[in-house]
């Protein structure tokens, strides 16, 4: 078999892109297999609610499922059934997750058979409780869920790898519980894995050959898009940053429409503006095996140092402003964003209605960990100064110190001037423009075209 695509959730939009994946593969003549594996994932709609059945009325998820994998046997794609586990291998996951550790430090590491399947259910486990630090003891039964999930898609994904020999594994996005089991699987047994994930718009998907929350593997997909690209590049690469203030910006809008137009908080006009855009740290640190931090440990550590700093300056004044997606976040995060203070610091809440894009016009630098702000700032003209990583680290937008001594002379010095703003283009055409449109599955109606009803465009 030459390709083997392994989905696990009940996410209609995922079933679609891993049976458009299979599809090609197919009709350009390859074997080509389809896997669902069921299992109970903690994380899937599907046991946390039951509103993605009553979307379509009688017609479950299930239904949806079938009906798919029957179109995909038409296309010629080989549609593999999902194999019972051995009493002795059921006994073993049942070992691991009986004896999964308490803290978080330990977790990361509780491998099983050498797989990095804690990392994934710490990651996973930050991910649904939008916590940098959940308790484990508090949440201990969903951590034996969310590894008994892993294991279980792991050993499932063995035996299919086993049994039908694939030249590639093609999985979605890598980093969850179970889509990491399917990784860890391929690998161990030498499989190539095919990452698969949304594109930059709903009528595209994107395929990748390294996890795509790898930064430095992104940035090298944004040069290679842009190098690629056709005449209209610049062009699309402004319109993403025109596009973002006009209402698909920070925050996107569904947070950003309560703000109020051109309000800004009062400043000190003989003061050096420095603002400082917020990032949602729990999405650092459910990645954080694929982040590097170069100065700081994680963005907390950057935000008091910058808070120590200032407060023994005479002339600068810091702004934070909390990113408003914080609103969805744990009690434990907004408390600790809320509670920052200090000598010439002034904290804007992320429910507040100051309007962040007129923030921006007055700031004299910018200062981020890795928030799309960032280039935003430096395409509308400001200094921007990044502290952490970002996938447009490198493209010579933004000031990339690289140790604390590099990053206060850029802060304080009123003679910084603001990179070009061609830099930026790479970045929003990427952003603007990266993936494969469907050709097989809607993404608008949830549906796979079937072979009769297809017309190759």
């Amino acid at each position: 078999m030459d390709l083997l695509v392994i989905e696990t959730s009940s996410l209609i939009a995922a079933q679609g892109t891993a049976a458009e994946i299979a599809t090609n593969a197919a009709v350009a003549g390859k074997k080509a297999g389809f896997c669902f594996i069921y299992v109970h994932d903690p994380e899937d709609r599907r046991w946390i609610s039951n509103r993605q059945c009553q979307a379509f009325g009688k017609r479950s998820w299930k239904h949806k499922l079938w009906r798919m994998e029957s179109i995909l046997r038409n296309y010629g794609v080989t549609t593999l059934p999902d194999d019972f586990l051995s009493e002795k291998t059921r006994l073993t996951i049942e070992d691991y997750v009986q004896n999964a550790p308490h803290s978080l430090s330990e977790l990361k590491a509780y491998n099983y058979k050498d797989a990095a399947l804690g990392l994934a259910t710490v990651s996973c486990l930050i991910s649904m409780l939008k916590s940098l630090e959940p308790d484990p003891n508090k949440y201990y039964l969903l951590i034996q869920e969310l590894l008994q999930c892993s294991a279980m898609v792991y050993e499932k994904t063995r035996a299919l790898i086993l049994k039908y020999n694939p030249q590639k594994i093609s999985v979605w996005n890598g980093r969850t519980s179970s889509k990491k089991a399917i990784v860890e699987a391929a690998k161990h047994l030498g499989v190539e894995v095919q990452y698969h994930e949304r594109g930059a718009t709903k009528d595209r998907y994107e395929l990748f050959d390294q996890p795509p929350h790898d930064f430095a593997y992104i940035r090298e997909q944004v040069k290679t898009y842009w190098q690629q690209a056709g005449m209209d590049r610049e062009e699309l690469g402004h319109a993403f940053y025109r596009n973002r203030r006009q209402g698909e910006g920070i925050g996107s809008s569904i947070f950003t429409s309560d703000q109020q137009k051109g309000l800004v908080p009062g400043q000190r006009s003989n003061h050096r503006q420095i603002v400082y855009y917020s990032s949602s740290d729990d999405e650092y640190a459910a990645i954080e095996d694929l982040v590097k931090h170069p100065i700081f440990k994680n963005q907390k550590e950057a935000v008091q140092y910058l808070i120590t700093w200032v407060s023994n300056r005479m002339d600068c004044y810091l702004t934070i402003r909390v990113h408003p997606h914080l609103q969805t976040k744990s009690l434990e995060d907004r408390n600790w964003w809320n509670s920052l203070t200090g000598k010439n610091v002034q904290v804007i809440p992320q429910d507040s209605k100051v309007d962040s894009y007129a923030l921006m016009d007055l700031a004299d630098v910018v200062v981020t960990y890795g928030s799309t702000t960032g280039v935003e700032a430096a395409y509308w003209g400001k200094p921007s100064v990044l502290v952490g990583e970002s996938t447009y680290s490198g493209l010579g937008c933004v000031y990339e110190p690289r140790s604390e001594a590099e990053v206060y002379p850029l802060l304080e010095n009123d003679k910084i001037a603001p990179l070009p703003q061609e830099t930026c283009l790479p970045y929003g055409y990427y952003s603007v423009c990266h993936g494969i449109k469907y050709k097989y599955y809607n993404p608008h109606t949830l549906d796979m075209i079937p072979k009769e009803n297809f017309m190759d465009s």
